[in-house]
């Protein structure tokens, strides 16, 4: 096999962990706001998506606590874990879900892209950098109409963006660290629940009694299983095979199909800017996603003209 060849093979398998990280991110996004419509509190949401994981994967946490507890894990526990999860479960509780269909994967890319140059010394190609900038017009677009039409969920957009910092962050400590993706996950698990459960059970309000066992076992599957533990290994090996940007840019995905089913899940309203919002967004996910020899083809071919 040359070297080329190889070379896609792993990009094929790249951009697979990274699409089976986009459909569990959607169900995130779905199955979140369905917690925060049951009116399950903020506190009570990360305690069933970090407890139940912490609880199910502690004998591999105990295994691997030498590579788990070192201060560099703890801060992305507490940025990736802690921060992250405050500030999207808040957005949930105050915005509608097509909201966070569209700001929360269609601005990582740029909060990635940006904090990648600055910190990871990652350059972009000119593809990313024109995406980047359809997917902020895009979401520029559905901030002003919120704030002009109803700022009744302004503080809820605001959350989102964010957590899209926050999420921007993680994203690139991970990488610069290059932590395996196994023992990332694990970690993240860990040092999110030491940080947080001391502070919930201490000084923060508890409402999951209140919760039926349905909506606490669906919220504890997904949030404990699929969206912490499943889709962090599928997103760490994405990132380390493709790069923080691309696969930054990739989770533009999301909006087609969980903006799509939060409408009629939800009875949410669907705006102007939210139909703007989508097609930039998915525009610059495109646009970002084009191979480098595309644009040297467009430049060849107009210098010969």
């Amino acid at each position: 096999m040359t070297a080329q060849n190889s070379a896609s093979q792993n990009t094929l398998k790249g951009l697979g962990y990274a699409l089976a990280a986009v459909l569990i991110w959607t169900g995130f996004i779905l199955i979140s706001k369905a917690g925060a419509v049951s009116s399950m509190a903020v506190p009570d949401m990360l305690m069933v998506r970090f407890g139940t994981a912490c609880l199910l994967f502690s004998p591999f946490i105990y295994k691997h606590r030498k590579v788990i507890f070192q201060w560099r894990m703890f801060v992305l526990g507490a940025i990736g874990g802690v921060a992250y999860g405050v500030s999207v479960f808040t957005g949930f509780a105050l915005a509608p879900a097509t909201h966070a269909a569209l700001l929360l994967p269609g601005l990582m890319p740029v909060m990635i892209a940006i904090l990648a140059y600055f910190i990871a010394n990652e350059r972009h190609r000119l593809s990313s950098q024109i995406g980047i900038t359809l997917s902020s017009t895009g979401i520029i677009a559905l901030l002003t109409e919120t704030l002009l039409a109803d700022s009744h969920y302004l503080s809820g957009d605001l959350s989102f963006v964010v957590a899209c910092l926050f999420w921007g962050i993680f994203t690139v400590l991970l990488r610069r660290w290059q932590f395996a993706p196994w023992h990332a996950t694990l970690g993240i698990i860990a040092t999110t629940t030491i940080l947080f459960v001391p502070v919930y059970i201490l000084f923060l309000p508890h409402n999951i009694a209140q919760q039926s066992f349905e909506m606490l076992g669906l919220q504890a599957f997904y949030q404990g299983v699929m969206a912490t533990t499943v889709q962090m290994v599928l997103y760490a090996r994405a990132v380390h095979i493709l790069g923080a940007t691309k696969m930054g840019g990739l989770m533009a995905l999301v909006p087609v199909f969980a903006s799509t089913l939060a409408v009629p899940m939800f009875n949410e309203q669907w705006t102007t800017g939210l139909s703007v919002a989508l097609v930039m967004i998915l525009a610059g996910t495109l646009v970002s996603n084009l191979p480098a020899s595309f644009f040297t083809r467009k430049r060849k071919a107009a210098a010969a003209c």
